[in-house]
């Protein structure tokens, strides 16, 4: 895979003049820039060559170039590009999301189709057929343009402070960048706050506001206490990982997460926060033993565990939907919001997709994924050994063991500093799920 020269400027044709994008294919490229698009994936199969200003990572097969680029978007706070056949142009930041691709034959209407790709959703996808001559000139008047946050600041009635309140923080939150924003207002306001597990890690484990994870299993929010809830504020929500009828049962307030900064403005001096809630406590109680465990195979809370433990700053976790995925979404020890990503729906290989884009990026990272191999997870296994991908590979196998738990972690040390994907096989018992469902019932997630 070949990408642009780290630390280069990109390149989008305007260099040496003044004024705005000359052909067609250059106005593309800088609006692509313009929404935070950093690199697009696929080959000239698409029938276009490159997009200027962003590098071009070739894959020569159209699904593995629309995962790198949903795990792209996906990590990232724009979104991911893949050049597909037919001429069209994925932009996404939702793995496993199909859509219906959209003809675009006029420029203005390129401006308008790239600056709006995800308006209205947390996490977009659209397919953009280029029916444009990319080397024709931009017509007079057409710009580049991108969509900012606007609108009217909100702020909450103190009157509100009586009632019993829950705020339920969703992925756009950290991918608008509002977590210190979303800690002020919660403390401010003195609340829970509930996340679901795309926004683990906005707060700390232990922190009295920090209600738990839900959307992962059916009796999530029910524990959490949404069915007594008079009022919820829910901000950024992915409605993959919370369906609105699992969890707005009274008064809903969706604010956006710009404007958490001045929702408590007016707000009395708060009380004491409430007590955490079942969902919290029962889980607790339920996954400590398996926290200290040192059995093996492991249990899948000591694999999490140990892999927060091993991760260096600015690393990321990576999971796949389905065990692991739902072990490393309900249990993994989250200190940095971001750090850990398991996506709303099931899409094969995401794991290695997201730690192979991460590899380009020269960030370290770590992909967790179960025994045996989908078909799209070998495949970029296969394809990330031969562009020299660089990462951590935990295959988490359930019919193995160790004769010692902690060396968990001293393959992962050892993996970390091993060159190419390095690929370790984590025996892990998959029974203990059980326990998880004894709490809060069956899995629900990456059922749609």
């Amino acid at each position: 895979m070949d990408d642009a020269e780290p630390g280069s400027p990109p390149d989008d044709g305007t260099a040496g003049r003044t004024g705005g994008p000359g052909t067609v294919g250059e106005l593309l490229g800088q609006c692509l820039r313009a929404v935070g698009a950093r690199r697009v994936f696929g080959s000239s199969a698409s029938g276009i060559t490159g997009i200027a200003g962003l590098g071009h990572v070739r894959v020569d097969e159209p699904i593995l170039a629309a995962l790198l680029a949903d795990a792209q978007g996906r990590i990232g706070s724009g979104p991911g590009a893949a050049l597909l056949p037919g001429r069209r142009l994925r932009l996404t930041a939702a793995p496993g999301t199909e859509v219906v691709p959209v003809v675009v034959d006029d420029a203005a209407l390129l401006v308008e189709a790239v600056a709006t790709w995800t308006v209205g959703s947390v996490f977009g996808c659209a397919e953009l057929v280029l029916d444009l001559d990319l080397e024709a000139p931009v017509p007079d008047g057409v710009v580049p343009s991108a969509v900012t946050d606007a609108g009217q600041l909100l702020t909450l009635s103190p009157t509100l402070a009586e009632f019993a309140m829950l705020v339920l923080a969703g992925p756009g939150v950290v991918r608008a960048g509002q977590v210190e924003a979303l800690r002020a207002f919660a403390a401010q306001a003195g609340v829970g706050v509930v996340n679901t597990w795309g926004a683990k890690g906005i707060l700390e484990w232990d922190s009295p506001h920090h209600f738990g994870t839900a959307g992962l299993q059916a009796r999530d929010f029910e524990l959490a206490g949404f069915r007594e809830a008079e009022l919820v504020i829910a901000v950024g929500v992915d409605p993959a990982e919370a369906p609105w009828k699992a969890w707005a049962h009274g008064q809903v307030l969706e604010v956006e997460p710009w404007q958490l900064a001045a929702l408590a403005y007016n707000w009395p001096d708060p009380g004491p926060v409430p007590p955490y809630p079942p969902l919290y406590r029962e889980l607790s109680a339920a996954l400590g033993p398996l926290y200290d465990s040192d059995a093996s195979p492991l249990t899948p809370a000591r694999a999490a565990r140990d892999l927060s433990l091993v991760r260096p700053a600015g690393a990321l976790v990576a999971a796949d939907p389905g065990p692991a995925g739902l072990w490393v979404a309900r249990t993994y020890p989250t200190t940095e919001p971001g750090s850990v990503i398991v996506p709303s729906r099931r899409a094969d290989g995401f794991a290695v997709a997201a730690a192979m884009v991460c590899s380009l990026d020269e960030r370290p990272a770590f992909a967790v994924t179960t025994s045996p191999f989908d078909p799209v997870t070998g495949a970029l296994v296969e394809l990330g050994g031969r562009v020299g991908s660089s990462f951590v590979l935990c295959e988490w196998v359930a019919d193995a063991s160790w004769s010692d738990a902690r060396a968990h972690k001293v393959a992962l040390r050892s993996a970390m500093e091993a060159p190419g994907i390095a690929h370790i096989g984590v025996p892990v018992d998959f029974d203990l799920t059980r326990t998880l469902i004894d709490v809060a019932g069956e899995v629900v997630a990456w059922r749609d």
